[in-house]
């Protein structure tokens, strides 16, 4: 709200609490999930913003950085295939 001459009268309101930003990541084989997540993943690391990554691909071989939670650690995909 501005008063006279143009001089902002808005009272000290604080500013909200910056809310965390999610990407989720999804398509068809060969879309380029994996090239997209890396680049990005490098990008946050060089500005000192790391980001929490999670794989929930059981059945991916390579990923070329590390995710924080993967669920790989969990669920074997050769296993879940046979049943």
């Amino acid at each position: 709200m501005e008063g006279k001459e143009g001089v902002d009268t808005t009272p000290n309101v604080p500013s909200e609490k910056k809310k965390p930003v999610v990407i989720i990541t999804i398509g068809m084989a060969g879309s380029g999930k994996t090239t997209f997540t890396q680049r990005i993943n490098s990008y946050l690391h060089s500005i000192s913003s790391p980001p929490y990554i999670l794989n929930l691909d059981p059945a991916v071989t390579h990923m070329p950085y590390e995710a924080n939670i993967d669920i790989r650690d969990t669920v074997d995909y050769q296993e879940v295939m046979k049943q």
